[in-house]
């Protein structure tokens, strides 16, 4: 699998004295009888390996809802992501994303993109990381099984901000645009701590694609509720 190999090249780098890790694993379930019978489950894993001189994140995730039994929701998705500090605020890095819907108008989503970002914001209470790249993406569609392989140019934003010592917020914006599709992503997220390293989590998550398949939405929401359970310093 192409994330996978590209984590192995990480390995490659020498490790230094200064390591850490961290991340977070969240779990979320709800279900419904009576008039009507749904069930919905949400998981994601986010790891870090973070060094003075550069970063590593993978992060995977997965969405299924059904109604009546039937399924409505299959979404799954996971990235690597390689950051190298040229200076306490700027960085270059290289990054592998890769998504599976399939109810969505794009079926499976696969992107390969460099570039540069600068840490706008880096206080105690507000955090602002901004991202330009360029790269590759291959992508097939729901229904037509038509596929394409595009240039793109990726854009990101990501913004968080420390409500109080219990809980925080997190926004994040991403947009790669090719001549085939522009794909744009929103996730809004809002963490509540439980006890120690417990959180309660919800988020809200737009996906949205300027050219799909006839038939197809081409905007896509998720929300989720969940409990997660955080480790180390981000």
């Amino acid at each position: 699998m192409r994330i996978a190999s590209f984590g192995l090249l990480v390995c490659c780098f020498a490790m230094p004295v200064q390591a850490q890790w961290s991340g977070e694993g969240a779990l979320g379930y709800l279900a419904t009888s009576g008039n009507t019978s749904t069930k919905s489950l949400n998981g994601k894993v986010k790891v870090d390996y973070t060094t003075d001189a550069w970063k590593n994140s993978f992060q995977g995730l997965g969405v299924y809802s059904a109604d009546q039994d039937e399924s409505t929701a299959e979404r799954y998705g996971a990235s690597d992501k390689l950051d190298w500090n040229l200076s306490e605020l700027d960085y270059v890095f290289a990054a592998i994303d890769w998504e599976k819907d399939l109810f969505g108008g794009i079926r499976e989503r696969i992107s390969e993109t460099v570039g540069y970002g600068r840490h706008v914001l880096n206080g105690p209470a507000h955090m602002l990381d901004l991202e330009i790249g360029v790269g590759a993406r291959q992508t097939e569609e729901n229904l037509t099984g038509d596929r394409n392989d595009d240039f793109i140019v990726r854009g990101l934003g990501k913004y968080g901000y420390k409500l109080s010592e219990t809980s925080q917020f997190l926004q994040v914006l991403k947009v790669e645009t090719g001549e085939s599709n522009t794909y744009g992503e929103s996730v809004s997220e809002l963490k509540l701590s439980i006890v120690g390293n417990l959180f309660a989590g919800l988020s809200y998550t737009v996906k949205h694609n300027t050219d799909v398949p006839a038939g197809t939405e081409k905007t896509d929401t998720y929300t989720a509720v969940s409990v997660s359970y955080v480790f180390g310093e981000s």
